[in-house]
């Protein structure tokens, strides 16, 4: 069995690190299309029934959202009323 310098092990390991760090912040980051690894597919390439699908979850959360504001509209008062006791 040959031995290896231990100066050349840990120049490959401190190379192999660096490269990772390289890669992990600079490359991914700025360069690479963050959208396609995190496996999203843009709107142009999307099915017509994924299209339709988003658009009715968009609708239902912003009727929600209306909702919930015209409710806290009419009833006022603090967000602590909830916690009071009600006398009979």
């Amino acid at each position: 069995m040959a031995r290896t310098d231990g100066r050349k092990i840990v120049g490959i390991a401190f190379a192999g690190i660096m490269g990772a760090l390289g890669i992990g912040q600079i490359y991914l980051p700025f360069i690479a299309d963050r959208d396609k690894l995190r496996g999203l597919a843009e709107e142009e390439d999307m099915p017509e029934q994924a299209k339709r699908e988003m658009d009715m979850l968009m609708k239902a959360e912003i009727a929600a959202a209306e909702a919930r504001q015209q409710g806290q509209q009419k009833g006022g008062g603090s967000m602590w009323s909830n916690l009071r006791r009600k006398e009979n």
